[in-house]
């Protein structure tokens, strides 16, 4: 569990905590983490001691970390656990392509009632913010361009402003001054295409940033990357189409183009930031693969 969706949310862990109080029938341990990667390193030892079940609480952060924790080296420690979400923080789009209600009491109700589902992950191999190459899963979005920034600036915004007014200032901070960087890319192994590129969305899931729909027509259990460059909309012009990135209606826009594949390569000259599940991570030269079936999800 996310110590600071805990702490933000005093109600949230009140409920939780009554529900694991009066639930006798299941023995469930809480752990607590406290600092960034901490949850990748408390999923790995669950699987380990053969737990049937971890539950990511907190936001896509959160369930990117528990992700990357039930694998190894880009390989399942072992046939792994369920793996269950309860959205508790500040991003949490995840559960929403997955249907999985925002409030805890009725989100605690799938672990009740859902079901199981095998979903695909995409697995990135990317330069770091150290300079060294890494790789890292994903199970909702990788975005390259502007989101980068947004959570850059957002991450430096005051924190008197709250979690959700620091994504705003970041939002509006990276449309007043990203620019649009031109970017190599190559789909399944085929022709690098030279792409202006803004936003290009790799998508498992349909939702990131808080609610924007980039991927509305993505599955999480097809095999394929939705891919969608956002490309070189002026600021006037980028503001004026924001709600229909909202409302998932922007791909018929002349400067948006819409790509599948189960493989993205994707290099530039220039610099070009990298967020995966709504962490800053790194930037360009990346790579990314889908995993078909690789996690074993509980869903509504």
């Amino acid at each position: 569990m996310n110590s600071v969706a805990a702490g933000s949310s005093t109600t949230g862990w009140s409920v939780l905590k009554q529900y694991i109080s009066n639930n006798g029938r299941v023995p469930t341990e809480v752990m607590m983490t406290g600092f960034s990667g901490e949850a990748t390193h408390l999923a790995r030892e669950a699987v380990k001691l053969g737990y049937e079940m971890v539950v990511a609480v907190g936001g896509d952060g959160t369930v990117n970390e528990v992700v990357n924790g039930l694998y190894q080296d880009g390989a399942a420690v072992n046939d792994g656990p369920v793996l269950a979400i309860l959205p508790l923080g500040s991003g949490c789009d995840l559960a929403r392509t997955l249907r999985i209600p925002g409030r805890l009491p009725e989100a605690l109700k799938v672990l009740e009632t859902g079901c199981t589902k095998r979903v695909d992950v995409g697995r990135a191999e990317f330069l770091n913010l150290t300079g060294g190459t890494e790789t890292r899963l994903f199970i909702n979005i990788a975005d390259l361009g502007g989101g980068g920034l947004v959570v850059q600036k957002a991450n430096k915004a005051p924190r008197i402003l709250g979690r959700r007014p620091n994504y705003l200032w970041g939002i509006v901070s990276a449309a007043l001054s990203y620019k649009a960087r031109a970017v190599e890319v190559s789909i399944d192994g085929g022709t690098a295409m030279e792409l202006c590129v803004r936003n290009l969305i790799i998508a498992n899931g349909r939702y990131f940033g808080r609610g924007f729909f980039p991927a509305p027509g993505a599955l999480m259990d097809d095999g394929l990357f939705d891919i969608v460059n956002v490309g070189n909309f002026g600021i006037v012009e980028g503001l004026r189409h924001v709600p229909k990135l909202r409302r998932g209606t922007h791909l018929s826009l002349d400067k948006v183009s819409f790509f599948q594949g189960r493989s993205v390569k994707a290099t530039s000259e220039e610099e070009v930031l990298l967020e995966m599940d709504g962490e800053l991570v790194g930037m360009l030269p990346a790579s990314f693969e889908i995993i078909p079936g690789a996690v074993n999800l509980l869903v509504s």
